[in-house]
């Protein structure tokens, strides 16, 4: 609903009011089954269940989504709709945000969820000394003084938000921002419990101290193993949410998780083997559920270790793979062959043609080895790769068929396989000449993106640092204009091709095996989130 108000002074252009269903809609005549708990696979142990914390598309992630809850959430159909906030108004110069949040909001243990928790959490986010690493996205989302605050600049307490009394929560922004509130579903956008988090600082996310304000709550936690939690009885939602419980399994192995669906012990897969995947489509293709993602699947180049300084050994071995051959043959679930870091699902976005994906293949081979050749590689000196890739049978099925390709090339290739949390630690540190890796946006506009790659960006593994690039990214987010502005996205995706820090492989088609009887998967979410709130289970 939209409609022009006016409130002591403040102009509105946009007020949104609340009239959309949030939880699990039940079609009439459904015969909900009489247990109520879903098993899924979760790919890996999680390192934080901490919303100011969790790194968008880990596996504290996928918990986090069922735990808390922001001022916004999206419905099935993968749409912004109202989530702690019933409503938000828009000043008339896009540079203010007013946030009416619902009446009666209830943290997990009783106490009354406010405008300062949100604050609160903002606030954290951005300081320096709690060691976050999340706190760029309030520099993403241009809130005032975010960027310097993260400098060190400012404190924290000079952020452009404030709680007007303990349900209005205004956000100031330093420029206008199309994609604001596509943002703040981003966890770190969450609010967390001030009271607790004050009291146990490092150790709140404990099931003992643990509190939340989503559908969900944290019952236990098995390292290595499982994750519980139950439903939040004090959750707005509480009355329409199906689900009672979930686990989550820190299965890496997509052989264990395969075994353990058709053993009945898990309703929802973190991902499917290709043998299986071609199986299922011929023989039973609705237990097979697809979301195309706002990202690629990547190969990232470490730019400040020799020999991977070099743009031209980047290049040669960007240009060597063929992704028709790992698409088709390999990973082999629809997903489409990338050759620019920019998915091709962004409204009215036409993503940068690199000149090599128009060659054909030998083409590509032979321009790749004189790249190798004029950075003083041939066969008595041949180039040593180690690639790393955290544990999984896909990603040992992609990373051995590169080895190959590249073998063609002269190029040696040793294969170093990590746990979740070993692999997110040597990335990190830098500890790694190539490694699997993935650029993932959070909001439907190619900064998302591309702003990973801009020089000192807690994001950005690869050490690539252009200040052209920068400047393109720092012009565009000055122009309101979309057509000019993504044409200079387009410029600056021409720069990364030519550069080559990382090797984009292809486009993420994320897809699982779901139980038939599991109701409630999404119809279309790029961020890929998939809500326990909004799932159940008929009977059979």
């Amino acid at each position: 609903m939209n409609q022009k108000i006016l409130i002591a002074g403040f102009a509105l252009t946009a007020v949104f009011c609340s009239v959309s269903v949030t939880a699990a809609v039940v079609p009439d005549g459904v015969k909900l089954a009489k247990t109520q708990h879903l098993v899924r696979a979760n790919g890996a142990e999680p390192s934080t269940l901490d919303p100011g914390f969790v790194g968008s598309g880990s596996p504290g992630d996928v918990i986090v989504n069922d735990l808390f809850e922001g001022l916004v959430i999206e419905n099935l159909d993968g749409e912004i709709i109202p989530g702690q906030a019933e409503s938000w108004s828009v000043s008339d110069v896009g540079k203010t945000y007013r946030f009416q949040l619902r009446p009666g909001l209830r943290w997990s243990d009783g106490t009354a969820l406010t405008a300062a928790d949100f604050v609160f959490a903002w606030r954290r986010a951005v300081n320096q000394s709690t060691g976050n690493n999340t706190g760029f996205n309030l520099a993403t989302a241009n809130i005032l003084n975010a960027k310097a605050i993260l400098n060190g600049e400012h404190p924290p307490e000079a952020l452009g938000v404030k709680a007007l009394n303990s349900h209005q929560l205004e956000v100031t922004l330093s420029r206008p921002t199309p994609y604001f509130l596509s943002l703040m579903s981003i966890k770190t956008f969450f609010p967390v419990p001030a009271h607790v988090v004050s009291q146990f600082p490092d150790s709140w996310t404990r099931p003992e101290h643990f509190v939340s304000n989503g559908a969900y709550v944290l019952k236990s936690w098995v390292p290595n193993e499982r994750v519980e939690v139950a439903r939040n009885e004090r959750y707005r939602e509480n009355a329409s949410t199906v689900i009672n419980s979930v686990t989550y399994l820190a299965l890496s192995s997509q052989h264990a998780e395969l075994l353990r669906y058709q053993a009945g012990e898990i309703h929802m897969t973190n991902r499917v083997q290709l043998e299986y995947y071609q199986k299922l489509m011929k023989e039973n293709p609705e237990q097979l559920k697809s979301l195309r993602l706002l990202g690629a699947y990547v190969y990232a180049f470490n730019t400040q270790q020799p020999p991977f300084d070099n743009p031209d050994v980047r290049r040669a071995l960007t240009m060597a793979i063929d992704r028709d051959v790992l698409v088709q043959k390999v990973t082999g679930q629809g997903e489409p062959a990338a050759f620019s870091v920019v998915p091709d699902i962004i409204p009215n976005y036409r993503n940068y043609t690199p000149a090599y994906q128009l060659m054909r293949h030998d083409a590509r081979m032979a321009e790749a080895r004189d790249l190798l050749t004029k950075a003083g590689y041939s066969q008595t000196k041949p180039l040593n790769v180690t690639l790393t890739y955290n544990t999984s049978e896909n990603h040992k099925k992609l990373a051995l068929a590169i080895a190959a390709m590249w073998k063609t090339l002269g190029v040696n290739v040793a294969l170093e396989n990590m746990e979740w949390n070993a692999y997110l630690a040597a990335k990190a540190a830098g500890d790694f000449t190539v490694a699997r890796s993935y650029a993932f946006g959070d909001y439907a506009e190619p900064s998302s993106i591309l702003n990973s790659f801009t020089c000192g960006h807690p994001g950005n593994e690869t050490g690539f640092c252009n200040p052209d690039f920068d400047a393109l990214l720092k012009q565009a987010a000055d122009v309101s204009d979309e057509p000019t502005r993504y044409g200079l996205y387009r410029q600056a995706e021409q720069i990364l091709d030519k550069a080559s820090p990382v090797m984009p492989v292809y486009y993420y088609n994320h897809t699982r095996l779901v139980k038939s009887n599991l109701k409630g998967f999404p119809r279309n979410n790029p961020k890929g989130n998939i809500y326990a709130k909004d799932m159940y289970f008929v009977a059979k």
